[in-house]
């Protein structure tokens, strides 16, 4: 049924606007399959790495060059750095780490400025919940007085690794959010224009 309607969506477009479409969502599909792998492997290790984002962000440049001329790698470079922007300060304040960072770049640099904006902004509405649920399991009811204090006294600046066993039971992990912002950004896609 919902095939039918883009098909019929689809056939009131021109050639050109279709294929334009069509270009899209293959970029969107590859930046949602690479936060899903960073996602895996944010779990599994809690790293994002090189070998992921990188390509991601080369990938998204060369592709957008490719289907859209110059100006694609135009668009695909600004939105390489929207991405950089957005979690530049909290990488800054150790919020969050920097292979979520080139991630966001990597996506930016696949699906455009207009869906990595839209996939911070939802990863920022599922991550804030899932952070403060985690501290939560952590801390039990003093959980907002831990928080309080560690922002306070700036005591979350000092992460540091603790042997296995000594260390908080739940550990967070930005790598699901930001996959969940990806596809909820696809879903909801941000109607602002440039």
């Amino acid at each position: 049924m919902r095939y039918n309607a883009r098909r019929n969506c689809l056939n009131g477009l021109q050639d050109g606007e279709r294929d334009d479409m069509e270009t899209e969502w293959i970029l969107k599909l590859l930046a949602a399959a690479g936060a899903c792998i960073a996602m895996v492997t944010d779990m599994r290790t809690g790293k994002i790495f090189n070998w992921l984002t990188f390509p991601m962000i080369l990938g998204g440049w060369i592709l957008n060059l490719a289907f859209f001329g110059l100006a694609g790698f135009g668009w695909s470079f600004l939105a390489f750095w929207v991405g950089i922007l957005l979690y530049t300060v909290p990488a800054a304040v150790g919020a969050v780490g920097m292979g979520d960072v080139k991630l966001l770049a990597g996506i930016g640099a696949l699906a455009g400025s207009r869906f990595v904006i839209g996939a911070f902004l939802f990863t920022s509405i599922v991550g804030i919940p899932h952070a403060l649920g985690v501290y939560y399991l952590n801390h039990g009811r003093n959980f907002l007085t831990v928080l309080a204090t560690s922002y306070t006294s700036g005591g979350f600046r000092n992460l540091k690794i603790t042997p296995e066993g000594e260390g908080p039971r739940w550990k967070f992990y930005l790598g699901p959010d930001i996959f969940l912002g990806c596809l909820l950004s696809w879903y909801f896609p941000l109607m602002i224009t440039w």
